[in-house]
């Protein structure tokens, strides 16, 4: 039998765990004073897709079929596509949370322009633990490969990229992942996400803060 003081410590844990749950579902979508001093903005409302673009990539004439439920941007996986901010940003800061099943298959492009293959006018952070050349999640697709990383399937993963002039910095669930120098693309673009057929994958607490 387990002692009654174990017994309090884990169920204190897991109410503790419980109620930081709790919170972090009631505090998806928003900013906490700290963030607002800091200078953080949200890219997305929790609700609509105000403030941004659905385009094609692949296939002309798809643009992915993006969606909002429950809190979240939703690519469901039916068309190929990419949706770009209205916004374009050079140097930044960018956090925002993900979920995908085990071996999705996504990315979040940086610096991208409107017209053109997102991933060839701008940078892919890629979000695939799978990638056949090896540029696996966080790295800069076809550019820098990243360390190794793994995405957690069907729970919420947070990734950050920091972009400053040729240095970019990823980091995924809180370990960078990759921290490397790049001169492709130096100049403000559109930030993006990629929607690929038969892979769903959601979206939320989108912040940015521009570097000034």
């Amino acid at each position: 039998m387990m002692p009654m003081r174990a017994c309090i410590v884990i169920l204190g844990m897991g109410l503790v765990a419980a109620s930081g749950a709790r919170e972090q579902s009631a505090a998806a979508n928003t900013l906490t004073a700290a963030e607002k001093k800091e200078g953080w903005r949200l890219l997305f409302d929790g609700k609509t897709l105000n403030g941004w673009q659905a385009r094609a990539t692949s296939e002309p004439g798809t643009t992915g079929g993006w969606t909002v439920a429950n809190g979240a941007i939703v690519c469901p996986g039916v068309d190929p596509g990419w949706l770009s901010s209205s916004e374009a940003f050079g140097d930044f800061s960018l956090k925002l949370d993900f979920r995908g099943r085990d071996g999705v298959n996504s990315g979040v492009f940086i610096r991208s322009q409107a017209e053109g293959q997102p991933h060839l006018t701008g940078y892919e952070v890629q979000i695939w633990d799978h990638q056949p050349a090896g540029f696996n999640t966080g790295s800069l697709v076809g550019s820098v490969k990243a360390g190794p990383a793994k995405i957690l399937p069907d729970v919420w993963n947070t990734l950050e990229i920091a972009a400053a002039g040729e240095r970019i910095r990823v980091a995924l669930n809180g370990a960078t992942v990759l921290d490397a120098a790049d001169s492709k693309h130096t100049g403000a673009g559109l930030v993006g996400f990629q929607c690929q057929k038969d892979n769903r994958i959601e979206f939320r607490n989108i912040r940015v803060k521009p570097a000034h």
